[in-house]
């Protein structure tokens, strides 16, 4: 039988849990409509109908916040783009549906929400001190699965694929720009069918 003594603490647990949920959703959904300089800690309190005291209790700075915005959203996408890859027969259609997932994520709101963070980061050394080792690990995840795909389709270029993978991180970067401007132009899409097909072609060619 589960004591009292024994619930309070999984209570305590789910709260928390519950607490760092609402003000990670609170943060994203006002990095995407305000930018970073909207996301205050007093906007995201409104937002959530907390008090100071407690948001702070889970994260005692902003840096805090955006760094748990930052790290959800690589986690999401590690799955994401893990799934895409299992599920080509073929290197080529490992890279092709990895492509794929990458501009799914452009229409999310997380991705401007991240992308704010990003640019912060130049000018806020505790902001970047704080994202900095997520996304090391998710660009080190993600470089590592490309580097497998190339290698099992025989390709061993490690200099190309670093600048096309610039490239690629590049275009991602400016076509979520272009959604927030305009999320419902059609030349996005078309834009991203584009750049799948040169990035293919780049990598394999004839393959």
């Amino acid at each position: 039988m589960t004591t009292n003594a024994a619930r309070t603490p999984r209570r305590q647990a789910d709260r928390s849990a519950a607490t760092r949920a609402k003000v990670i959703a609170a943060a994203r959904d006002i990095l995407c409509a305000q930018g970073y300089s909207g996301a205050t800690m007093h906007a995201i309190r409104d937002a959530t109908g907390m008090s100071l005291g407690a948001i702070q209790h889970q994260f005692p700075t902003k840096a805090k916040i955006m760094a748990a915005v930052a790290a959800e959203f690589s986690d999401y996408r590690i799955k994401v783009y893990a799934d895409a890859i299992r599920n080509g027969s073929t290197p080529k259609e490992s890279l092709s549906n990895l492509i794929d997932a990458n501009f799914k994520m452009v229409s999310r709101p997380e991705m401007a929400a991240v992308l704010e963070i990003h640019l912060a980061r130049r000018n806020d050394a505790e902001l970047d001190r704080e994202v900095g080792p997520s996304s090391q690990r998710f660009d080190r995840r993600v470089r590592l699965w490309g580097h497998f795909i190339l290698r099992a389709a025989g390709i061993d270029d490690d200099n190309a694929y670093r600048s096309l993978q610039l490239l690629n991180n590049a275009v991602t970067r400016g076509l979520t720009v272009e959604y927030i401007r305009n999320p419902h132009n059609p030349a996005i899409e078309q834009a991203v069918l584009m750049w799948k097909t040169q990035m293919l072609d780049l990598m394999f060619g004839g393959r």
